[in-house]
């Protein structure tokens, strides 16, 4: 079934989701309409006079009170989930965005939607052009961190499968930021370091922001674990191996001789210029030889990536304010495959050949340079942003422009051309036994991928209150985005050239309603405390699929101040992403994998790429949530929340062998005549149904020490002090069921007992990670602890299932910042400049897998689980 076929099912499935939204869209422009009108006539009518003003003395001195909303404050004002002052960021020991986004991870991690989508980034409570625009500010320019649920996402356009955070800066900021780091590990190699520099100024509503900044890694190569691959197939080795075009026979007089047929034979090793004989050959009758090389395989790539970032932002107009953003980024990566290898065919009657057959020769050669895959990358963004006012609405304007390039060349073994002629030829000089000399090895075959894309949006938001209720202003917000996209792909396998290109449109309105039921505040329905209701609707017109629509909605239902119960449904169908449709096609030699169905390590070929013929998925999801804020702690927030999302025809990619995945798909899984599994297709496919069902629960305290109520208010100011401040994060995910099926009438698989789809086992029941931290007087510690559960994995056999240990990391970093030391506080040399040594993976523990025999496969050693280990950094960093 082709995609325009899909399109119009979806099209068919979504006429109740848009008629409805037709409904809300009409009533919220007639609202809009309504209360824009009203702004309107408020302003230029003046307001009539108070009849209380003539009854009340002269004497009687009157007092008005106004009430502002903070700097900052996301639209409707709602509660946050959790919210970061500047004293706490500055205990977490970052740099810029970046790393704190990276640090608060755990508490902006959502768990609906398909892959726990990153956090949508608000600044000072107003879209951004693009998460460039706040990548590189460093953490003194921020204020404060608020964290909210997904709930507020919608409010701003997004889909409610992402939590939202907003970071507010500070009015007032210049400085010159310069940073240095280097991690090595301590079982040696996989060496990486950073420089950066960067220039910032805030005044008001001004930001300039511009940064550079260079990273690179060193190849960190399997020898340096002391970890051995497995044999690059059966056939391929230093010596050789023989066998013939059609695994027939070598000779009938081989076969006399050692009285079975001989289908394979390594390779006799003999001096130079030295021919064979069946007796040469007899010794490995049967036997093959095998060899490898672990200097030949890289566990890191070798990388280095340029990045540069700038940014203006400035207020237009009184009620309009505006930013450009325009980033560039340059990376290069090469990792090593393998040695490199070759076949060549020795003609019966050759000098060197005993054979009345042709036989074909692998071999593979250490004394050049391995096969290599590179890939260089580069990505360009341009984004510009408008935020204003309209009477009491807000409004938001945006568009961007990305462009892409990836190029990959995969070297998959040598053109022995040369080589075989002058054995075609009967010519001497080349000796097929013997050590071959790299005059020989100089032309390798190569496989190239070349992706290019190219996007173009724009965005369009307008939110505020169409009308009052009892308990409160009923409000919605109103997006409209446009997409145009194009796509090209490009590859070249074993010379045959195939190109691909998609162009895509999306248009997509997005509406959303907030409506306040019952406030205490507002004596409305009182006993219920404060209720708010939410519907919100999407329509999305993709180009190639049809229409695609969202339908959802919930309840917030607060019984006190310290208490927030949401609860939500959605419907949605999601087109797959353009490069799971038409990347080019790839293909990688000597990729590690195990055969679940033969319950052994192989290297194999894998194939990677887009596919055409991809559905659309359909997902369900529903999530119940508590957020307390118990008064008795001071400080401290929990989060519980609750999802089940059963989702249509997912996407997946399935990197390795299993009988189900077989049967499933069983042209992904291509084997030798000998069953011995040989290449992999990693192209994306679309499996029957998937559910998913967990909770997850985030306990959160931040306190200052001693009596600091400065501090407990979160809103230090740049050069106020504190007596320092701790903190606590413990957030835990637990998985109640989480299955795949891969086609109608199969049974599902249970990723959570014994199933897999991916080539690292199933996944683990239960996670777990704690950071905690303490800043005082200019010195700081920080702890990050991760735990997860063991997994199993079963196989066609007992012999043939993993077993996969538990996990558990601690990474500390001790910091100081010199000028904040009390006997340093006057030097100027040491004011904002700050040293910080970490150690990651204390322990130096990885997870750790065996087979039903109790013995580890090849591929699985813990090296290859986590190839750095135990690490160790030192950055230093100075602001001025």
């Amino acid at each position: 079934m082709n995609s325009l076929t899909h399109g119009h099912l979806a099209a068919t499935s979504s006429r109740f989701v848009i008629r409805t939204l037709s409904y809300y869209g009409l009533g919220a422009a007639l609202s809009c309409s309504t209360a824009l009108a009203q702004a309107d006539t408020a302003s230029s009518t003046p307001p009539p006079a108070s009849s209380a003003q003539t009854e009340t003395p002269s004497t009687t001195e009157r007092i008005v009170v106004t009430g502002h909303k903070s700097e900052g404050t996301v639209i409707g004002g709602p509660k946050p989930l959790m919210q970061i002052g500047a004293d706490e960021i500055h205990s977490y020991g970052v740099d810029t965005v970046t790393d704190l986004l990276t640090t608060i991870s755990p508490e902006t991690r959502s768990g609906r939607g398909a892959t726990g989508n990153a956090p949508v980034i608000l600044l000072n409570g107003k879209r951004i052009s693009g998460l460039q625009e706040v990548n590189d500010l460093p953490f003194e320019a921020i204020s404060r961190v608020e964290i909210f649920t997904e709930e507020e996402a919608l409010r701003y356009g997004y889909a409610a499968d992402q939590r939202v955070v907003n970071i507010i800066t500070v009015k007032q900021f210049h400085a010159v930021r310069a940073r240095a780091y280097g991690e090595t590990s301590t079982d040696g190699g996989g060496e990486n370091g950073a420089l950066a520099l960067s220039f910032t100024k805030l005044h008001d509503d001004r930001r300039i922001n511009l940064s550079a900044r260079y990273t690179a890694s060193a190849w960190l190569r399997d020898s340096q674990r002391g970890v051995v691959p497995p044999a690059a197939s059966s056939l391929y080795s230093s010596q050789g191996n023989l066998t013939t075009a059609d695994g027939s026979s070598l000779d009938p007089a081989l076969d006399s001789l050692a009285g079975q047929s001989v289908t394979t034979a390594g390779s006799p090793s003999l001096s130079y210029g030295q021919a064979a004989t069946l007796n040469d050959i007899l010794q490995s009758a049967n036997a093959l030889t095998s060899s490898t090389n672990a200097s030949a395989y890289t566990l890191q790539p070798r990388k280095h990536e340029l990045s540069l970032n700038g940014v203006y932002a400035d207020r237009l107009t009184e009620n309009v304010t505006s930013s450009i953003n325009l980033s560039f980024d340059h990376q290069d990566q090469i990792s090593l495959q393998g040695p490199a290898r070759g076949i060549v065919t020795i003609p019966a009657g050759n000098a060197y050949s005993p054979f009345s057959n042709d036989v074909l020769l692998y071999r593979s050669f250490s004394n050049i340079h391995p096969l290599q895959q590179t890939g260089h990358t580069e990505t360009g963004h341009a984004g510009l942003n408008f935020n204003g006012d309209l009477g009491s609405w807000k409004w938001n304007g945006k568009g961007s422009y990305d462009y892409a390039r990836t190029v990959t060349e995969s070297q998959t073994g040598l053109s022995l051309t040369t080589a075989q002629t002058a054995l075609d030829t009967g010519d001497l000089s080349f000796d097929p036994w013997s050590t071959i000399s790299s005059s020989w090895l100089n032309s390798r075959l190569v496989n190239h991928g070349r992706t290019t894309s190219n996007q173009g949006q724009i965005s369009g938001l307008l939110s505020g209150a169409v009308f009052s209720l009892p308990a409160g202003d009923a409000s919605t917000s109103i997006a409209a985005t446009g997409t145009l996209s194009k796509q090209n792909a490009a590859s070249s396998i074993s010379g045959v050239t195939s190109r691909s290109s998609i162009s895509r449109d999306i248009a997509t309105l997005r509406i959303n309603g907030d409506l306040p039921i019952a406030n205490s505040k507002q004596h409305v329905l009182s006993f219920l405390g404060k209720l708010d209701a939410n519907v919100n609707g999407a329509v999305s017109q993709v180009s190639h699929f049809g229409t695609l629509g969202t339908l959802g909605g919930g309840v917030t239902w607060s019984p006190t101040s310290w208490i927030q119960l949401p609860f939500s449904v959605l419907q949605q169908t999601e087109a797959p992403g353009a490069s799971s449709l038409v990347a080019p096609t790839i293909e990688t030699p000597n990729v590690t994998t195990y055969d679940y169905v033969r319950g052994e390590s192989v290297q194999v070929t894998t194939i990677s790429g887009g596919n055409r013929n991809l559905r659309s998925a359909d997902r369900h999801e529903l999530s119940l949530g508590a957020i307390l804020s118990p008064p008795f702690l001071d400080g401290s927030r929990l989060h519980l929340n609750y999802v089940h999302d059963n989702t249509h025809h997912p996407v997946l990619s399935l990197p390795t062998a299993t009988a189900a995945l077989q049967e499933a798909f069983p042209d992904n899984y291509q084997r030798n005549a000998s069953g011995v599994l040989e290449t992999v297709d990693l192209r994306p496919v679309n499996a029957e149904n998937e559910k998913r069902t967990e909770w997850n629960a985030t306990f959160s305290l931040s306190r200052p020490f001693g009596d600091d109520h400065a501090a407990s208010d979160h809103k230090r100011h740049p050069g106020s002090s504190t007596k320092g401040r701790y903190y606590v994060v413990l957030t835990q995910v637990w998985r109640l069921n989480d299955t795949v099926r891969l086609r109608s009438g199969l049974p599902a698989i249970d990723l959570l007992n014994g199933g897999t789809i991916g080539g690292l086992g199933g996944k683990p029941k239960h996670e777990v990670e704690l950071q905690a931290g303490a800043y005082r007087n200019g010195f700081g510690v920080r702890l990050d602890g991760k735990w997860q559960s063991g997994t199993t994995t079963l196989g066609s056999t007992s012999a043939g299932s993993l077993y996969f240990s538990s996990l558990a990391t601690l990474d500390v970093s001790v910091f100081v910042t010199l000028g904040d030391m009390p006997h340093w506080q006057n030097r100027n040399w040491a004011k904002n400049f700050r040293i910080m040594l970490s150690l990651g993976n204390v322990s130096n523990t990885r997870i750790h897998v065996h087979n039903g025999m109790g013995v580890t496969p090849a591929g699985y050693q813990p090296a290859f689980m986590d190839p750095i280990g135990r690490t160790v950094g030192l950055s230093l960093r100075k602001t001025l």
